[in-house]
């Protein structure tokens, strides 16, 4: 073999070794799984689209939200009820013997709104377009998801306006793949915070109008 065909051949397993590489780093990217999910939810697949959601995980970290936001609704202010110390461990209690009920619950609701989004049923809360392919859903993601890193292993995705975001959850890395493990905290407050009545004019204890 001449000089410059070793030379050529020598570049070409470089940029082949480098392309795989680079091919390899790409697959494991948050982006890429994120986009995985959302075109297995245009394709109809609810069953592989779970595959990328922990929805146990998922629902106790917005259990965990409902029970902070419903005590806090009922309990008040500490700063303005003297009572509200007192009474929060008695809610948490309350909480409690219900936890295992609403947990199961959240669980049920999240499958039914991913199979609701999957079929592009009219109830769902958002209708996906079912042209193109994994190009674009991974175009979608690259274009209208912002991925923060919260270690090498957890990322936080949020998707919409950084002010009003349409949806912010966690992906943690597991085994061969991100999936999606929680909701974020002060995403999900927003969401219940105005469903919940807080007693603002009466200190707890107080009979409810």
């Amino acid at each position: 073999m001449s000089g410059r065909l070793t030379v050529a051949f020598l570049v070409l397993v470089a940029v082949s070794v480098g392309a795989f590489a680079a091919a390899g780093w790409a697959s494991r990217t948050p982006h890429v799984h994120a986009a995985r999910m959302l075109q297995a939810l245009r394709d109809g697949d609810t069953e592989t689209a779970l595959g990328w959601v922990d929805v146990p995980a998922v629902a106790a970290s917005v259990v965990e939200v409902l029970e902070e936001e419903w005590v806090q609704a009922r309990a008040g202010d500490p700063g303005r009820y003297v009572a509200s110390p007192l009474v929060r461990p008695l809610l948490r209690g309350v909480f409690g013997l219900a936890r295992g009920q609403v947990q199961r619950r959240v669980e049920e609701e999240l499958r039914t709104l991913l199979r609701r989004v999957a079929e592009g049923r009219p109830d769902a809360p958002v209708q996906l377009p079912r042209w193109g392919g994994f190009p674009v859903s991974l175009a979608a993601v690259l274009w209208f998801v912002d991925v923060q890193w919260l270690s090498p292993d957890r990322v936080r995705l949020s998707a919409g306006p950084a002010e009003r975001p349409w949806l912010r959850v966690e992906m943690a890395w597991r085994t061969d793949r991100w999936v999606v493990v929680a909701a974020d905290r002060e995403w999900v407050a927003a969401l219940v915070r105005p469903r919940l009545v807080r007693p603002e004019a009466s200190p707890p204890g107080s009979p409810e109008p």
